[in-house]
């Protein structure tokens, strides 16, 4: 534009023509000046010039941020706003929809399975390990243990799961004897308390006691004999005292209190980890990891059962509601942390990255201000020839 109304004033003998494309020229040129200049001024000062009202980007940083902060506080984290939105849609169904495809399961299980070993190798630190014991302890010494058994033991009786326990138990103790029967005979002829008792009465002595345990054993996983059903009363009145009997409850707390602080049990617990964690650890470095595929199947099932049930989403949402509901209240610190890190940035970084977003459509802003400007000097020109 400025090369054409460079042209045009040139002219030695203007006619109307030449004088309204120059007449737009420059009006062109004019519109494309003050929109660059418009433009420029929001990120930086024209030509360097300390204009006034120029680089508003840089000298507003902090109350830009101040003003984001305070649009997302007030337009995004109201309660009813959130409480609108999640109800809008159904978070918990999504999740179970996302779940209950395989791979998107498998990628759960895969990445919960990387971060095992992490964990596992955390829990090695001495002092870690100290603090969780300790921590460990002391919840378990403030829980009351026997009303807890004494729930358990009924849930069990009620579905008929004790019979169930109670028969594989008595099957390893039957099993147990027979496997070790000629070690017991040996043990009690080794063990003689009157030198002059035979080995073979000792022997004799241990057969019938040993045929008395089988013959009991034999008795009490018969169905509906009079000896099973005395135990099975027998466990369901344990299991009501356990729930209501004052003696009951501190003799279990004693025996529990004891065990925690027993230094032997705290030594086998030790022991124990440090059995499983290889064989934890090796089982997580293989490519056939039978934690991953377990993790896997898992996560599955639960996606699934818990896209079939209604009811169990209804209370998922209830409780995501409540804990994001919850949150709210926190929107004022969290637009305090925008306001901070907005502040922080350095302007020119800051400048640059706003310039960056929006700097190509800024550029037909410039483009188009000449093309107005154009038009209307066009126009006025026009206007000016008719009215002489």
């Amino acid at each position: 534009m400025g090369a054409l109304f460079l042209s045009t004033t040139l002219a030695p003998q203007p006619g109307f023509l030449i004088l309204l494309v120059r007449a737009t020229a420059e009006a062109a040129l004019v519109g494309g000046l003050a929109d660059w200049f418009a433009v420029t001024a929001l990120f930086r000062r024209p030509l360097g010039l300390p204009i006034p009202h120029t680089a508003i980007l840089p000298r507003n940083k902090d109350r830009i941020g101040e003003g984001l902060a305070a649009f997302i506080e007030h337009n995004f984290l109201s309660p009813n706003i959130v409480r609108a939105k999640l109800r809008s849609f159904d978070p918990a169904r999504l999740v179970a929809d996302w779940l209950s495809a395989p791979a998107n399961a498998d990628a759960v299980a895969r990445r919960l399975v990387r971060l095992l070993p992490y964990l596992i190798r955390a829990m090695d630190d001495r002092d870690f390990r100290a603090f969780v014991g300790e921590s460990l302890g002391r919840q378990l010494a403030q829980i009351e243990l026997a009303p807890l058994l004494g729930r358990a033991i009924t849930v069990l009786t009620a579905n008929g799961f004790d019979e169930i326990l109670l028969d594989r138990l008595l099957d390893f103790c039957r099993q147990f004897l027979e496997q070790r029967e000629e070690q017991l005979y040996e043990a009690a002829e080794a063990q003689r308390r009157r030198w002059w008792i035979p080995k073979a009465v000792n022997r004799q002595i241990a057969k019938a006691i040993i045929g008395g345990l089988k013959e009991l054993l034999s008795k009490l996983r018969e169905p509906g004999t009079p000896t099973r059903r005395n135990l099975l009363d027998g466990i369901e009145r344990l299991a009501a005292q356990l729930s209501t009997s004052p003696d009951y409850r501190a003799r279990v707390e004693e025996a529990k209190l004891r065990l925690l602080e027993d230094a032997q049990v705290k030594i086998w617990l030790g022991s124990v980890w440090g059995d499983i964690r290889p064989v934890l650890l090796a089982d997580l470095a293989s490519p056939q990891s039978r934690a991953d595929r377990t993790l896997g199947a898992a996560i599955l099932s639960l996606g699934s059962h818990l896209l079939d049930d209604v009811a169990m989403r209804k209370r998922i949402n209830r409780i995501i509601e409540a804990i994001v509901l919850e949150l709210v209240p926190w929107r004022t610190g969290l637009a305090q942390f925008i306001t901070g890190v907005v502040k922080h940035w350095d302007v020119s970084s800051f400048t640059n990255r706003v310039e960056l977003v929006v700097g190509r459509d800024l550029q037909y802003i410039r483009i188009t201000g000449t093309l107005v400007g154009g038009f209307v000097g066009c126009l006025l020109y026009l206007l000016s020839a008719a009215l002489e």
